[in-house]
Parts: structure tokens; sequence; C-alpha cells
């Protein structure tokens, strides 16, 4: 995927002409309503507004809850409650859970539950609104669907943006319903909920997609800036996804559920080229561990270049079925050659020893042929994955020059050759 500008083509009914057309604007985005009341065990509460969405918090060392839904006078099922993934030592927050237009709920929260308190949210049916995105953001029109074209109120975010070199690449899912036919409201409910309710001051994502597959900008970063970074698309913007190890680490979220069901085919395929952009853009070696270090805080952790949340903290997130994913996603995103250093040739009478250095694991080939002769022959490949490699060539003439060129694939069968080189043979 690339983000470019996106203009939308629509070819005429009649005849052949083709209208290049700017993607529409979002003008006057419906009011974000909400109302957060404190939690009594069976207590029904009636809402002032259809709820979209419901979230539970409280403070204490236990979790977990469950909530249910009255509509049309019928109470529906009790529905267990999941955290939202993002710690806060001694506080627990549920994710948001659908109440589809409900209009009254029930929450029960467990014993040493303190402070238990439910907010209700509704992102579509507020009044009409000026919308308080900048001008800069919606002139932008990347392919990226912009904090103003899903209609942040830039009133909420408070959080300014601080910026530190990537490190890491986490996916996560954001446990709210699939099939969501209002993937834009959805974003935006999560960002009220993160950014007002969890006092984060903004939402805690750098990027979201939804089961189409189209990729949301998330935290703010400035607005003449690649989506989710600093001036000139270098260091991430700071976000909060991952407790204690959000500095330089760039949380990915697809929109729903997804612990037994399979990711959209849509959404996996943007998830593949954003981590595939992502990683080409950084040097991150998609199929690469390293020690993550916090620059703020100096927290260290190993783990995975590309990881899901659940490797930094004891959470369900990304879902089982997507992090059961996760192997073949970093193939796929993984669209980088091998890089090759080192190149250097040792001759003997009648062959020669050639070595080279990569970046990442991969297999060894050389090619070589008598100078003046077209036809290149090729010694056996190696298909040991490894940073530095060591191939011989046989049967050689001597006194005679001959030209090489090295050649490594890495896992996925990125393949990378190196410059003509010669040696001559003593």
């Amino acid at each position: 995927m690339r983000l470019l500008v996106g203009l939308v083509v629509v070819a005429a009914m009649a005849g052949s002409t083709t209208k290049i057309e700017a993607r529409e604007r979002p003008v006057g985005p419906p009011e974000t309503l909400s109302s957060e009341r404190p939690v009594s065990r069976d207590q029904s509460v009636e809402s002032e507004f259809p709820i979209d969405f419901l979230g539970v918090l409280y403070e204490g060392d236990v979790e977990g809850g469950v909530v249910r839904f009255r509509h049309d006078g019928r109470w529906g099922p009790w529905v267990e409650l999941q955290d939202d993934g993002v710690e806060v030592a001694g506080h627990w927050a549920s994710g948001l859970v659908s109440g589809s237009d409900a209009e009254a709920y029930q929450v029960r929260v467990p014993s040493g539950a303190r402070s238990p308190r439910a907010v209700v949210i509704n992102t579509t049916d507020g009044p009409s609104q000026p919308t308080t995105s900048s001008a800069a953001a919606c002139s932008d029109a990347t392919a990226v669907v912009t904090r103003c074209e899903w209609s942040a109120d830039e009133s909420m975010m408070t959080w300014a943006p601080e910026y530190h070199p990537t490190q890491k690449l986490t996916v996560h899912h954001t446990a709210t319903i699939n099939g969501d036919a209002n993937p834009a409201a959805t974003v935006r409910a999560i960002y009220r909920y993160q950014a007002v309710d969890r006092g984060f001051g903004d939402i805690g994502y750098q990027y979201l997609i939804d089961e189409s597959g189209r990729v949301y900008e998330g935290r703010y970063s400035g607005t003449d800036s690649y989506p989710a970074h600093g001036a000139k698309g270098g260091n991430v913007v700071t976000a909060a996804h991952v407790g204690g190890f959000n500095s330089g680490n760039t949380g990915i979220a697809l929109l729903g559920t997804l612990t037994s069901r399979e990711p959209a085919p849509a959404a996996r395929g943007a998830l593949e080229d954003l981590l595939g952009e992502l990683s080409a853009r950084h040097g991150i070696d998609p199929h690469g561990s390293s020690e993550y270090v916090n620059p703020v805080s100096g927290a260290t952790k190993m783990v995975a270049n590309i990881s899901g949340h659940r490797d930094w903290a004891a959470t369900e997130c990304p879902g089982g079925t997507l992090y059961a994913r996760l192997p073949a996603i970093r193939d796929a995103a993984d669209t980088v050659a091998p890089v090759i250093t080192g190149v250097a040739a040792s001759p003997g009478r009648r062959g020669a020893t050639v070595r080279w250095v990569t970046d990442e694991a991969s297999t060894s080939l050389v090619k070589y042929r008598r100078r003046g002769v077209l036809a290149w022959t090729f010694t056996a490949r190696d298909t040991t994955l490894t940073t530095s490699h060591t191939t011989a060539i046989a049967g050689l003439a001597r006194h005679t020059t001959y030209e090489y060129r090295v050649q490594s694939a890495d896992v996925v069968g990125n393949t990378r050759t190196g410059k003509v080189a010669a040696f001559t043979t003593r």
C-alpha cells in the first residue's frame, strides 16, 4: 500500500469522458453524545439517547464483569466484559461493547471493584456541529482516512505529540463488533473513550483498519506530517496502546473481535501492506526480534519486531485467531531484500573462496564467468540461512581473470544480487 494522494476516478455513464474528483470531505459531523454514571449492581439505567457503545471502568486489582441491554422493553442476555488491553496499574477498563441502539443497560462488576462507572457513547445521532478538525488535515487527502475525514473532534485531543524513532510494530484488535456497518463512528467512539473517559488525551493507536481495508489515522501527529509521524515522516508519535512500552512503538488495531474469527481478507491485506511499508521506512526486519528500550523510562523487553499485544502484556489482544496468523503476516510484510556488504574473494590456483555479509539471515550463491565470456556459471545454492556467507568456486583455469556476483535470498524469497567484481587466479 502506498500512502499517496488519493483520487476517485468516476467514469461518465455516457461517452468516454473520465472525471477526476477529490475525495469527499465530511461536513458537520454529529456531536458525540456521552454519559457516565456510577454502577450499582443490577440497577436498570435508562439512557437519554440510543446507546451505540458502553464501557465500564473501575479501580482495583480485580477484572471483568457483565452487561446486558434492553431493546423495546425486553432485556437481552448477559455479555462478558473484555478488557480493552491498555494496562494502567490499579485501574481496569473494558473494551467498548456494542449497544445496538439500546434504551437501557445493567452492569455487574466483581467484588473488590472500587468506584465502578459505566460510560455510554453515541457517535451517530447527535446534532450536527461545525468541524473542529484542521483545514490542513482535510486538504492532505492521503490514502489513509485522516482524522478530519473520520470527523475527529479535536477539542478532545489534549495530549501534545511526542516523537521517537520507531523500534517495534504492534498488532491489536479493538474487541468491538464484527460486520461493523459504520466503522468511522466506531473510531470516533474509541477516540472519545480513550481520550476522555480513560484520560489518555487522544486515541491510543497510531493506525486503525476496518474490515474493508480502509486505514484510519489514529494518534494526532501534526497537520503537515506523514500520518502518525513527525515532520518529513521521521520519528513516530507516541500513543497509548501498550502500558509502559509506548514510546517508539507503533500500534495498529484491526476493528472487530478476532478471538475465533479470521480477519476480513481486505483488512488483513491492508495490515500486511502497512506493516511492509512501515518496516521498509524504518529499517525494521519483519522476521527479526530485538530488545526494545523505552527512550523515556529505560524499560526494556525482548520482543519480535512485528508483535501482538499479548507479547507485551497478559491480554487476549489481538485475539487468538489473528495472533496465530502473525507468522504469515510477517512473511507478507517482508518486501525488502537482504543488504549485501563486505564482498571479497580469496583466489587460489584453480579456485577461489568468496565471502560476504548480509543484514538478515539468507541463502548463499555465487555466479561467475571468465572475463570476456557472456554466460554465467552458478555455484550450488546453499540454503542455510546465515548472515555470514562463504562459498567456494572450484575448477578454474590458472592465471585467469574471472568476474563474479554474489546473491542472497531471505526466508520469503526476497533476493539481492551484488555488483560485479573480479579476481585473478594464481
